[in-house]
């Protein structure tokens, strides 16, 4: 299974291999600055299953130098982050995607910033920070 991660021009794109090891929506309040949204989706994979990067991305690095974003320079769309402090695993925008097969959440971390209208799937396991 390989799936493409792109931006809105098209300019910027990453294919992984493989399941992903996690799905996970969040509505703390820098994902939504970061999407321009209510929530973000992120799609973790491990950073051996990025098997191919066409393009060239801008970044931006958290003030705290926790994560460094990489971004589409031309339209501007938030395609993988990665941390020093989890060297071993990659985030890929859910929505950069734009693939109806893409498994679902398997949870809802910083439920505690979430917007109220935004309803959480039956069963979804809700975390009021982050996971344990």
């Amino acid at each position: 299974m390989e799936r493409n991660a792109t931006c809105w021009c098209g300019d910027l794109s990453v294919t992984m291999r493989g399941e992903p090891m996690l799905v996970s929506s969040c509505c703390c309040t820098r994902c939504q600055r970061r999407t321009g949204s209510f929530f973000g989706v992120t799609v973790y994979f491990r950073p051996d299953q990025m098997i191919a990067r066409r393009g060239e991305p801008s970044n931006f690095q958290r003030p705290d130098g926790v994560t460094t974003f990489n971004f589409c320079p031309r339209c501007g769309s938030n395609i993988w982050w990665s941390s020093p402090e989890w060297d071993d695993v990659i985030g890929v925008a859910g929505g950069a995607f734009a693939d109806p097969t893409l498994p679902s959440p398997q949870r809802m971390v910083f439920a505690a910033t979430r917007h109220p209208f935004v309803c959480v799937p039956e069963g979804l396991p809700e975390y009021e920070d982050g996971p344990d």
